[in-house]
């Protein structure tokens, strides 16, 4: 089940990459519940949720993008390293910076995402250690 739970996540992110939002509310259940561990460990629901705190995480960005370069098998759930490559909206000042999310998938749809910023804050989340 492990596999099946990893090429849903690439899935996902290969829609997200490509703004196929539709894609990825297809890969995500429809009580998706969205964690963000930095700055304030919010909490939201559902895939409205999961926008809401996309919106809040890019604002004062310009030129934002992101990837995801790596997708680990962690048993249960599914780590990725998110890539995000951004330039400081009033700044200027260009940000180059990666992410940890944690994926739990529950009947072939993506039932929760946790976002942190280490790869050990992300290992240490589903109980394993680097």
């Amino acid at each position: 089940m492990s596999q099946e739970n990893v090429e849903i996540v690439r899935q996902a992110a290969r829609a997200w990459e490509s703004g196929d939002l539709d894609r990825v509310r297809e890969l995500t259940s429809d009580d998706l519940v969205t964690y963000r561990d930095q700055p304030d460990g919010a909490t939201r629901h559902g895939m409205e949720g999961f926008l809401e705190m996309t919106l809040d995480w890019i604002e004062g960005f310009d030129e934002w993008s992101g990837t995801t370069e790596e997708v680990i098998d962690a048993g249960d759930r599914v780590l990725a390293r998110f890539h995000q490559s951004a330039r400081g909206e009033a700044s200027g000042v260009p940000v180059e910076e990666d992410w940890w999310f944690v994926y739990a998938v529950e009947d072939g749809k993506i039932a929760r995402v946790e976002m942190y910023r280490s790869r050990a804050e992300a290992l240490e989340a589903v109980g394993l250690s680097e």
